[in-house]
């Protein structure tokens, strides 16, 4: 829960509002049954019209001011709760996007949806119930036991025997439902995986015609997901009513003690109204108490959740460097593995690119291509080894002026939801149409664009999925041209498209007013024979390196 306490506080001011009005509430409510009495044994009992006049408008005058108290409490727990929800999701997607490739690999996507949505909620939902009731519950519980105490101390008797019976109830009930809040959680999380992964690849469930075995594997976390909530409903259900049915005993018991006792004018009939009240108040009060820690159990598991989101450790900033970047690279004796149990994926790769330079990479499936892309742009650093960008040590760039001098088209051209224009914008938001369309045009992708409805303003789907393969790409490449960065690294980014149409985006990139230095990953030969010089990787060693007609001999 620690680290979700500073989202708390960020509210106290109106977490105190809220308190004072919930105990100027309770206190209120807790006067109502004392009036009643009043009313019966001066009032009714004595036949006095004046004392029931009396008694009633001050009945009424506590009500109404009780019930704008109830309101004034409503409006700040509903206000701030939802306030405080939009922090923590802001909190957790702000931290999501921060993490570092490492820090990623660490969590499903799945999961890191559920904790920004239901575990959100869920913190939500409790930091309302506190607001709400969480103050109301004790002031009226001891409010309530000592009223009665104060009615007649002979009832003493039947509250010593029922409350420690009631507080060992909710103690065994918060331990028994919280393991199974917790299972709850990571079974949504699977059920979620699922429903994401059948979503993302509908075109291979269809092509491969397995959408039973999609069903059947929903159906198993589904399965799972319901037996766990049953399980934690039917543990937690059983002990509302064995507390509702103690506090009902302790009313019998009281009843039957105290009909010898009004016999003997020991007590008054009004005294038992209020007596009953009282005890009702007293189980209402545990009824809050026992739903509070309900949620306090699901919204811990949650905070867990959310917490170790929030305290994952971010991506490196990097250093203080801002020096202008010409876009020249060396990679000296670099090494890298994704993780300490894995073979390396990069083994003492040295190379040097010049600024306007030309590099082509090129090597067998595994051979550790993208990750020196990777490498470029400060997803990960080395593990032995130095890169150099003009001269000085990647590391010592601060990352977001690294990257704004770099442009990456990876493999996986990733379009988002929106217009064309938008996605190829992304890439300089300053961007004016007329930059926009010559991207596009360097891209080979204005012809296109230009053939639909209603051009650069046609919406994508998601991940573009109303665009060919080889639309995608081209509407990639736009976006990276129109960065006008120092160096340009191209992941086998055109695989999708014919080698005209690739030998004619390289030549509008030569011709760029602002050539940048350029990478290009790729499986083709012929597409990195005028290339400067030539990488040729295999199973993460650099075996080559020079022109073409200098590897050729």
């Amino acid at each position: 829960m620690k680290p979700i306490f500073p989202y708390w506080l960020k509210y106290k001011k109106q977490m105190l509002f809220a308190f004072l009005f919930l105990t100027l509430e309770s206190i209120c409510d807790l006067a109502q049954p004392t009036i009643v009495s009043l009313i019966i044994d001066d009032g009714i009992k004595n036949n006095s019209l004046e004392t029931v006049i009396k008694m009633g408008s001050l009945m009424f005058l506590v009500a109404v001011f009780g019930a704008a108290n109830a309101i004034g409490r409503c409006v700040i727990s509903s206000r701030t709760s939802q306030n405080f929800g939009a922090d923590i999701r802001s909190g957790l997607y702000k931290k999501i996007c921060s993490f570092s490739f490492a820090a990623r690999g660490k969590y499903e996507t799945a999961s890191l949806v559920t904790r920004l949505t239901n575990d959100s909620s869920q913190l939500t939902n409790f930091t309302n119930g506190i607001m709400r009731v969480l103050i109301k519950a004790p002031i009226l519980l001891c409010g309530a036991v000592f009223m009665v105490l104060l009615l007649n101390i002979k009832l003493a008797p039947v509250l010593l025997v029922i409350i420690p019976i009631i507080i060992a109830l909710i103690y065994f009930g918060m331990k028994a439902g919280f393991p199974y809040f917790e299972k709850m959680q990571k079974a949504l999380d699977n059920n979620n995986a699922v429903i994401r992964e059948y979503l993302s690849g509908v075109r291979v469930v269809k092509a491969y015609n397995t959408f039973d075995e999609e069903v059947a594997r929903f159906g198993k976390t589904n399965k799972e997901l319901t037996g766990i909530s049953i399980a934690a409903d039917r543990v937690m259900g059983a002990f509302s009513p064995a507390i509702a049915l103690t506090l009902n005993l302790g009313i019998v018991a009281a009843l039957w003690l105290a009909r010898g006792w009004v016999a003997e004018q020991d007590m008054q009939i009004g005294q038992i109204v209020a007596f009953i009240n009282y005890m009702t108040q007293i189980l209402f009060s545990l009824n809050i108490i026992f739903n509070i820690y309900q949620q306090f159990i699901r919204a811990r598991a949650s905070a867990d959740r959310v917490g170790a989101v929030l305290t994952e450790r971010g991506e490196e900033s990097g250093g203080e460097c801002r020096l202008p970047i010409e876009g020249g690279v060396k990679f000296e004796n670099v090494s890298f593995a994704y993780n300490d149990r894995s073979a390396p994926a990069l083994t003492n790769v040295s190379f040097e690119l010049k600024p306007g330079e030309t590099l082509g990479i090129i090597g067998s499936t595994g051979s550790g291509k993208t990750t020196l892309a990777h490498l470029l742009m400060r997803f990960y650093d080395p593990t032995d080894g130095k890169i150099y960008v003009d001269g000085t040590d990647a590391r010592e760039y601060e990352t977001a002026w690294l990257r704004s001098h770099f442009a990456l088209v990876s493999q996986q051209n990733m379009l988002f939801y929106g217009e064309i224009s938008e996605n190829i914008r992304m890439g300089n938001y300053n961007a004016s149409d007329a930059e926009i369309k010559n991207a596009a045009a360097n891209a080979q992708a204005h012809d296109f664009i230009s053939s639909f409805a209603n051009g650069y303003q046609s919406m994508l789907g998601q991940k573009g999925v109303n665009v060919s393969g080889g639309q995608k790409q081209r509407i990639s490449i736009a976006r990276a041209l129109i960065k006008k960065s120092k160096l340009l690294i191209l992941d086998d980014c055109v695989s999708a498209v014919d080698a005209e149409t690739e030998a004619r985006i390289l030549q509008a990139v030569r011709k760029l007013k602002t050539s940048p230095a350029c990478i290009m990953i790729t499986q083709r030969v012929s597409s990195i024979m005028r290339f400067n010089n030539i990488l040729v990787l295999d199973e993460g060693h650099a075996v080559g390196f020079g022109s073409h007609s200098h590897l050729m001999e």
